[in-house]
C-alpha cells in the first residue's frame, strides 16, 4: 500500500513539474523576444540618429558658406544673415530625408555675426519611435545633437604707404654696392676724396665740382642707373644689388619690397575670393607729401606704379620731380611734420573692416627717420635748419587717435663716412643725431607695430611681415 501511494505522488509531482518548465520556457522566450525588439529599435535610432546628425552638421556648414557667398558679393549684414538662416535649414531637410518627421519640433538654428565672426548653431530634438518598446512600456528613444561652427571673414583693409623719397634715401643699398658707388662718383671730389656714398641728384646744382670735364652724368643718382658704364642703358629702377646694370639703392629696394608687398595681397585676394579686399596707395614725400598713386583697389596698377618710386628721390627743383609735373614734393630735406600732417586728412574714412564700404586703414611709414627742416626753393636758395632731429610723434598720436593703425619700417639712417664741416657742420649733425632716430619712430609706431631692416631682403622681409600683421590683427580685434 505505502509503495503504491509513493509512487501515485511522484507520478503526479512528475506532471506538475512538465508544466512549470513549459511556462518558464514561455517567458524566458517572450523576454528574449522583447531584448531581441529593443535592440533592433535601437539600431533603428542609432541610425536615425547618425542621419540627423549629419544634417545638423551639414547645415552648419552650409550656413558659413552662405554668409562667406554674402560677404563676398557684398550682401547687406541682416541679408546675409537670412541667406545664412535659410541655407541651414535647406541644408537640414535635404539631409535628413524623411528622418526629419521624427522631430518633436523644428531643428534650432542661429546664425550671428560678431565682427568678422560667424558663428552657426545648429541643434535638434527627435523622438524615434520603438516597434517593441510598448511590451517594455519604451514608447521611444529620445535623441538630440547639436553643432557649432565658425569663421572668421577675412577683413577689407586699406593701405597708406608713407614713402621717404628724400636725398638720404639715395644711399646705395649694401655695403658692396656703397663701395662701388664711391670709386666711380667724383660729388664734390675735394671735399669727399674717397668718393660720394651719397647718390646726389640734385640737378639744379653741378654736383661734380672739382672733378675735371664735369657734367650733370656724373652725379651719383645718374651713375647708379646706369652701373657707371657709359655704355650701359640708363635704368629708372635697379630691383636687384649687384648687377651691371645699375647700382640699387635703398630707395630701389624699398619700391621692390612695395612690390613684393603688393603682389603678396594679390594672392592673398585670391586666396579669399574676395575681390577689391584691399585698397593700396602710394604716397612719397620730402617737403611735402604727394599722392603718386592714389588709394586703389586695382592693385596691379599700384605695383606698376611702384617701380617709378626711386625716379622721384628729391632732384633738387624744389616744385616738381620726375612724374609729379604739376604740384611736386618740394626738395631740400625731410618734413615728417608735413608728410603726416597730409596723410592725416587724406585718410577720410575709419572702417572697421567689416565691409567693403567700411575698410580698415593702415599707414606704413619706410624711412630713415632723420627730420631735415630745410627747404630748397626752385630758384636755389635754402632756407631753414639743415642739421637732422627727429619726427615730433604728436603728428603719430594724431593719427592713431582716429584708430589708424600707423606702422613704421625703420632703414636705418647710415653714418656719413669722413664727415666734414661744411654747409653749417651738416655731417657731424646727421651722424650725432642717429642714436635718437630709433626711440622717436617706436614712440611713432602703433603697438606691435614698429620693424627694422637694412638689407634689401630683410625690407622686403619686414613690409611682408607688416602686412600680415595687420591682416592678423584686424582679424584678432574683430
Amino acid at each position: 500500500m505505502q509503495r503504491s501511494s509513493l509512487r501515485r505522488k511522484l507520478s503526479a509531482f512528475s506532471r506538475d513539474s512538465s508544466g512549470s518548465v513549459l511556462m518558464f520556457f514561455g517567458l524566458a522566450l517572450m523576454a528574449i523576444f522583447i531584448v531581441v525588439g529593443l535592440v533592433l529599435d535601437y539600431g533603428r535610432a542609432l541610425s536615425a540618429k547618425a542621419v540627423l546628425n549629419t544634417a545638423t552638421d551639414a547645415a552648419a556648414l552650409a550656413a558659413l558658406s552662405a554668409a562667406q557667398s554674402g560677404y563676398i558679393n557684398n550682401a547687406g549684414a541682416s541679408q546675409m544673415m537670412i541667406d545664412a538662416q535659410a541655407a541651414a535649414q535647406r541644408a537640414f531637410v535635404a539631409n535628413a530625408g524623411q528622418t526629419y518627421n521624427i522631430l518633436s519640433s523644428a531643428p534650432t538654428i542661429n546664425v550671428q555675426r560678431n565682427g568678422q565672426v560667424i558663428t552657426a548653431n545648429i541643434s535638434y530634438q527627435a523622438q524615434s519611435p520603438n516597434l517593441f518598446g510598448s511590451l517594455a512600456h519604451v514608447a521611444n528613444m529620445n535623441l538630440s545633437h547639436s553643432a557649432a561652427s565658425a569663421l572668421t571673414l577675412p577683413s577689407y583693409l586699406n593701405f597708406y604707404l608713407l614713402l621717404d623719397v628724400s636725398g638720404s634715401m639715395g644711399i646705395p643699398s649694401t655695403n658692396t654696392e656703397i663701395d662701388r658707388l664711391a670709386k666711380i662718383n667724383p660729388d664734390y671730389l675735394n671735399l669727399y676724396p674717397g668718393g660720394c656714398t651719397i647718390a646726389c641728384h640734385f640737378t639744379a646744382y653741378s654736383a661734380c665740382q672739382n672733378a675735371k670735364g664735369a657734367t650733370v652724368m656724373c652725379q651719383g643718382y645718374n651713375l647708379t642707373r646706369n652701373g657707371g658704364n657709359a655704355k650701359n642703358t640708363p635704368v629708372t629702377y635697379c630691383p636687384q644689388p649687384g648687377t651691371s646694370a645699375c647700382i640699387q639703392l635703398r630707395l630701389d629696394a624699398v619700391a621692390y619690397a612695395t612690390q613684393q608687398l603688393i603682389q603678396t595681397a594679390i594672392d592673398t585676394a585670391a586666396s579669399d575670393h574676395i575681390p577689391n579686399q584691399f585698397g593700396i596707395g602710394l604716397y612719397p614725400f620730402v617737403r611735402w607729401m604727394q599722392s603718386y598713386q592714389a588709394l586703389s583697389t586695382n592693385l596691379t596698377t599700384v605695383k606698376t606704379a611702384a617701380a617709378g618710386l626711386t625716379a622721384l628721390i628729391d632732384n633738387g627743383n624744389g616744385s616738381s620731380t620726375v612724374n609729379l609735373p604739376t604740384s611736386g614734393l618740394g626738395s631740400g630735406g625731410t618734413h615728417f611734420e608735413n608728410a603726416l600732417t597730409s596723410m592725416n586728412t587724406t585718410i577720410t574714412k575709419i572702417g572697421d573692416g567689416s565691409s567693403a564700404t567700411s575698410p580698415r586703414p593702415f599707414v606704413f611709414m619706410v624711412t630713415d627717420g632723420a627730420q631735415n627742416n630745410q627747404i630748397q626753393q626752385n630758384n636755389g636758395s635754402w632756407s631753414g635748419s639743415n642739421n637732422a632731429t627727429t619726427l615730433n610723434t604728436t603728428n603719430c598720436t594724431t593719427i592713431k587717435n582716429r584708430g589708424i593703425t600707423l606702422a613704421v619700417l625703420y632703414v636705418p639712417y647710415v653714418p656719413i663716412p669722413n664727415p666734414t664741416t661744411i654747409w653749417n657742420d651738416e655731417d657731424h649733425a646727421a651722424n650725432n643725431n642717429i642714436p635718437f632716430i630709433e626711440p622717436s619712430l617706436k614712440s611713432c609706431a602703433s603697438p606691435n607695430f614698429y620693424f627694422k631692416a637694412s638689407t634689401p631682403q630683410d625690407i622686403a622681409n619686414a613690409m611682408q611681415a607688416m602686412f600680415n600683421m595687420a591682416v592678423a590683427t584686424a582679424h584678432l580685434t574683430q
